[in-house]
């Protein structure tokens, strides 16, 4: 139901978001600076050349020397989000690597890896919490609320899940707030009983 801002000895800047996890160490040794994590992490990576900054997740690493970057890979989601904000940055899966630019996305599933063009800042913004959807499935969006509010999603009939939205979430804001604004622009209602949100469509 948060996130976490924290500093490595190297001078990286290293965002969690809420349900993430990150390991590493107390100071960085080797030819390598390693950390492992999942969830949703960024990173503005301190800049050195000879100790490159690997990012660890479920088969996946992302290589940098000095960058700015975004991980998204949670426990559930087979897929696994790196998306380069500044710099460059080497994602592999083991079997194939690509080399991103700035605004690229790449996604790690079923053992390829696909490239889009995004917006990189807009995906970011959740640092300053800000949430930016862009024809996001209505079961993706409340995932992230989920977590962070802390609450359980029931949707009533599947089609419901694959409604689309697009715009940006106050992340502070209340979430009976947040229902009501994406409930204004759809037929579907939401029903609030302790931490259970029902959705239904009207």
């Amino acid at each position: 139901g948060g996130e976490y801002e924290l500093l490595l000895s190297d001078g990286t800047r290293v965002w969690m978001n809420s349900e993430s996890k990150l390991v590493y160490p107390i100071h960085f040794s080797g030819d390598s600076r390693e950390v492992q994590m999942e969830g949703e992490v960024c990173f503005k990576v301190a800049k050195n050349e000879r100790q490159p900054f690997i990012v660890k997740t479920k088969g996946v690493s992302v290589e940098v020397l000095g960058t700015f970057f975004n991980v998204e890979a949670y426990p559930k989601d087979k897929a696994i989000t790196t998306t380069l904000v500044e710099g460059r940055v080497n994602v592999s899966n083991g079997k194939e690597e690509f080399i991103m630019e700035p605004d690229q996305q790449v996604i790690a599933e079923d053992g390829q890896l696909v490239v889009r063009e995004v917006d990189a800042a807009e995906v970011v913004r959740w640092i300053e919490g800000v949430c930016y959807f862009s024809e996001t499935s209505l079961e993706d969006i409340m995932d992230k609320l989920a977590r962070w509010y802390d609450v359980n999603i029931f949707f009533v009939g599947p089609k419901v899940k694959n409604l689309h939205f697009s715009g940006e979430i106050d992340r502070y804001e209340n979430i009976e707030k947040v229902l009501h604004m994406i409930g204004l622009t759809t037929n579907i209602s939401f029903s609030i009983n302790g931490k259970t949100i029902t959705i239904t469509p009207e």
